[in-house]
């Protein structure tokens, strides 16, 4: 049997699943399985090489580009075992050409078995519908070390991490699943999620994250689940991540999510261009993110939107309109000053490649980077990017954030307007992707 080591560099605040579920697939095939989570421990360059030194196998899982970026730390400072290095998850097939170790995506679990059983790895995504043990937490540092749930109090609680399905039925073309899934959807089998639940509780979780890229992709199983989570543990409370077009089409879910334990959900609102949406094929309008504010509130479910304010297609006019947008929905407070200063990622597989290169909008692609470089054909909106995330990086207002936007564009300053500050539960880590 072999030894495995897995690392996890970063996975959005939360006890990574990316470690728990291989590692619990490893384990049941018989192999042993050292892991690492570098977010949150602080293991010496000498540490990491002596176990790599020990393993057969290094894992280094990057579920999204974040921790594709760092993995690529990683993988240099263990170079000398770069034919036992293996990149899996979902930004893996970015690093596929980098020579720095073999790299697997789509359904990552059982490969990883196979690798560590001695197979290849093989040059295309895998998918499988084999069920999955309960993913394996005792290897990683407790939940108390990751980030918190706030409730509406503004009180922290520590919180867990699930996923009921893998991939996602849509293919928005900035997400990096697009490339990967293709529309497909995988259940994970809701008796393994729910003694996952359960064994996250009693190490002290009293909040779940539902992380599934959309909860309502499979809207009969999310029910079924979320019911039988509630039921097993009252008082816990839930959030996920849900599509504008499915908050509308299951409107009349959203009182019983809020009755389950759901206090908030995310949306990817992105941009009120309606041209844009279109290009991005998110299924909806802008005026449909009117409609989704109004039925989660009347639900009591608190709304988190996530924009995407910088693309070749964005005009300072829709800029402007989208912070117009924040402001008058009173969503200053439900929105990170950093997210107001994204750019868009375009990975090498990235659907949005060509339609960018007919724009002549793509420069060179940055392999350390793993994006494209693109260019504004408006250059004050490159200017104003660059200068909105270095404001957020120093944590400006949303009111400083506007003015700089406004003097950039030479469009006058609206009165700001003033808004209650209310807390609204989330969690303790904004970033996203």
């Amino acid at each position: 049997m072999a030894s495995v080591l897995l690392i996890s560099t970063y996975e959005q605040g939360h006890q990574p699943l990316g470690v728990a579920a291989p590692a619990a697939a490893l384990r049941a095939a018989g192999h042993t399985v050292e892991a690492f989570d570098l977010d949150v421990q602080s293991i010496s360059p000498e540490q990491l090489a002596a176990s790599a030194a020990q393993a057969n196998l290094i894992g280094i899982s990057t579920p999204m580009h974040t921790a594709a970026r760092l993995g690529i730390r990683i993988a240099r400072q263990l170079h000398d075992h770069a034919e036992r290095i293996v990149f899996y998850g979902l930004a893996a097939n970015s690093l596929r050409d980098l020579g720095l170790g073999r790299a697997i995506s789509g359904d990552t679990d059982l490969q990883l078995v196979a690798l560590a059983n001695g197979g290849e790895a093989p040059t295309v995504p895998v998918f499988d519908r084999e069920p999955r043990p309960v993913p394996d937490r005792s290897l990683l540092p407790p939940l108390d070390e990751y980030a918190r749930y706030m409730d509406a109090a503004g009180v922290a609680h520590p919180a867990g991490y699930v996923e009921a399905t893998r991939g996602c039925a849509h293919h928005c073309t900035h997400c990096p699943l697009t490339p990967i899934y293709a529309g497909r959807l995988r259940l994970n089998g809701a008796d393994t999620v729910l003694a996952d639940i359960h064994q996250q509780v009693a190490a002290g979780a009293e909040h779940m994250t539902l992380g599934d890229p959309d909860f309502l992709n499979a809207p009969q199983l999310a029910m079924d689940l979320l019911q039988q989570a509630s039921s097993s543990h009252p008082g816990l409370t839930f959030d996920a991540t849900i599509k504008v077009e499915h908050l509308i089409e299951h409107a009349d879910l959203l009182p019983v999510m809020a009755g389950l334990g759901v206090t908030f959900v995310t949306s990817a609102f992105e941009s009120v261009d309606d041209a844009l949406l279109r290009i991005l094929e998110k299924g909806h309008s802008a005026s449909d993110l009117d409609e989704v504010l109004r039925s989660t509130a009347a639900a009591g479910v608190a709304l988190r939107p996530t924009w995407l304010p910088f693309t070749p297609w964005t005009s300072a006019e829709h800029y402007l309109a989208l912070l117009r947008f924040v402001e008058t929905r009173q969503l200053v407070d439900l929105t990170p000053p950093v997210q107001l200063g994204l750019r868009l990622l375009v990975p090498a597989d990235s659907p949005l490649v060509e339609p960018m290169r007919e724009m002549d909008a793509l420069i060179d692609y940055d392999a350390d980077g793993l994006t494209w470089n693109w260019r504004h054909p408006d250059e004050r909106m490159d200017e104003l990017q660059s200068h909105v995330a270095a404001l957020a990086e120093r944590g400006a207002t949303f009111a400083e954030i506007k003015r700089a936007a406004c003097q950039a564009l030479g469009a006058e300053p609206w009165p700001d307007i003033p808004a209650p500050h209310l807390h609204r539960p989330g969690l303790t880590e904004d970033w996203f992707c």
